[in-house]
C-alpha cells in the first residue's frame, strides 16, 4: 500500500510539473509574440507574412496548453490502474488532437522562418530555396495531417480499449519516427539556408554575434527535437502509454515554445536599437528634417524688424520620365532617362515680429 501511494505521489509530481512547464512557456511564447506584432504592426507598420504565420503558431501552441490541461484533469501520467473508463477515452481523444496541434505549429514556425528569409534574401538561389521548402512543407503537412486523421479504419478503431472491434490501425510507431526525423533534418537545412548570407553580412560585429546566438538558441530547439524522438521510442514500446506519455508531451511543449521565441527574436530588434526602427520607417535618409530659420531686416523708416520662422522640410526621391517639371520642383538629372525629383513642402510654424 505503501509502495503504491508513494508512486502515486510521483506520478501526480510530474504531472504538476508538466503543467506548470506548458504554462510558463506557453505564457512567454505570448509575451514574445505579442511584444513582436507591436513592433511589427505599430512601430514599423510592416506586418508581413511571418507575423501572421507566427501568430497561427502561437494559435495552435496555446491549444496545445488547453489539452495538456485537460489531459492533467484526466490523469495523465498516472498507471492504468487508476484511471476510469471514461478517462482513458478521453486521453486518447486528446492525444490525437495533440498530434494535430503538433503538426500545425510546427509547420507555422517553419513557415514563419522562410518568409522571413524572403526578406533579406538578397539572391536568387535562396529566394528560390525559401519557395521551395514552403511549398514542401506545405506538403509534408497535408500528408502529415491525413495521415494521423486517418490512421485507425475506421477512426474509433483508435480508443478501442478492447481490441475486439472491427478495423484496424497503422504501425504509428514508424509513422511518428518518420515524422520527427523529417523534422529534425528540415529544421537543420534551414537553419543552414542563410550561413552564407550571415557570413556576408555588412554589419557591426556585435550584430552579427546576436543574429548567430539566435541561430544557435534556434539550433538548441533541433536538440529538444532529438531528444523528443527518443521519449517517442519510450512512449510507443510502453506498457502503460497513459502513464509514459508525460515526457513526450514535455518535450513537445517545450519544442514548439523555444522555436516560437527563437524563431521571433530578430524581429524584436527595432526595440533595443532604434536606428533600425526609424530606418524601416523612413527609409535609409531618416525621418524628415527640420530646420530653422532666423530672417533680419530693417525698415527705412523705423527699427529692425526680427522674425523667427521655423520651416519643416520633407524630402522624397523618385524615378519618372524625363518631361515637363513643375516650376515647384528642382529637376536632377542623373545618367540614363531618370530624373530625381526633391519636392520641397515648407510650412511657417512659427512667425514672431519683433
Amino acid at each position: 500500500m505503501d509502495q503504491d501511494e508513494e508512486a502515486y505521489r510521483i506520478d501526480q509530481r510530474r504531472q504538476d510539473e508538466l503543467v506548470i512547464i506548458a504554462v510558463v512557456f506557453t505564457s512567454l511564447s505570448i509575451l514574445v509574440v505579442g511584444t513582436r506584432t507591436f513592433v511589427r504592426a505599430v512601430l514599423m507598420r510592416k506586418f508581413g507574412a511571418d507575423d501572421w504565420t507566427m501568430l497561427g503558431a502561437l494559435l495552435f501552441s496555446s491549444g496545445y496548453l488547453i489539452e495538456v490541461i485537460i489531459m492533467k484533469h484526466n490523469g495523465v501520467g498516472h498507471a492504468i490502474t487508476t484511471l476510469t473508463l471514461d478517462n482513458m477515452l478521453i486521453l486518447i481523444k486528446v492525444t490525437l488532437a495533440i498530434q494535430c496541434t503538433y503538426y500545425a505549429c510546427v509547420n507555422c514556425i517553419k513557415f514563419s522562418i522562410l518568409c522571413m528569409y524572403l526578406r533579406f534574401a538578397v539572391t536568387e538561389t535562396l529566394r528560390y530555396a525559401c519557395f521551395g521548402l514552403i511549398g514542401f512543407h506545405v506538403v509534408f503537412f497535408i500528408i502529415s495531417l491525413s495521415v494521423t486523421l486517418a490512421q485507425c479504419q475506421p477512426l474509433e478503431k483508435m480508443w478501442d480499449l478492447t481490441g475486439q472491434g472491427p478495423g484496424s490501425c497503422i504501425n504509428t510507431t514508424a509513422f511518428f519516427y518518420f515524422t520527427s526525423a523529417f523534422n529534425i533534418l528540415t529544421d537543420i537545412l534551414i537553419f543552414a539556408l542563410p550561413i552564407k548570407t550571415l557570413i556576408g553580412i555588412n554589419r557591426p560585429r556585435k550584430e552579427v554575434y546576436a543574429l548567430v546566438g539566435v541561430f544557435g538558441v534556434g539550433a538548441f530547439a533541433t536538440v529538444i527535437a532529438i531528444i523528443r524522438l527518443h521519449t517517442i521510442v519510450v512512449y510507443t514500446t510502453a506498457v502503460d502509454p497513459f502513464r509514459e506519455s508525460i515526457l513526450v508531451n514535455l518535450w513537445s511543449i517545450l519544442e514548439v515554445n523555444i522555436g516560437i521565441m527563437c524563431a521571433s527574436a530578430p524581429a524584436l530588434k527595432p526595440l533595443f536599437h532604434p536606428q533600425a526602427l526609424m530606418s524601416a520607417r523612413y527609409g535609409s535618409s531618416g525621418p524628415p528634417k527640420r530646420m530653422e530659420y532666423h530672417y533680419h531686416s530693417r525698415d527705412k523708416s523705423g527699427p529692425e524688424i526680427k522674425s523667427n520662422i521655423r520651416v519643416e522640410q520633407e524630402f522624397s526621391a523618385r524615378s519618372i520620365n524625363l518631361g515637363p517639371i513643375p516650376s515647384s520642383s528642382t529637376q536632377v538629372v542623373g545618367g540614363g532617362n531618370i530624373a530625381q525629383i526633391r519636392t520641397v513642402w515648407i510650412r511657417f510654424c512659427r512667425i514672431g515680429i519683433r
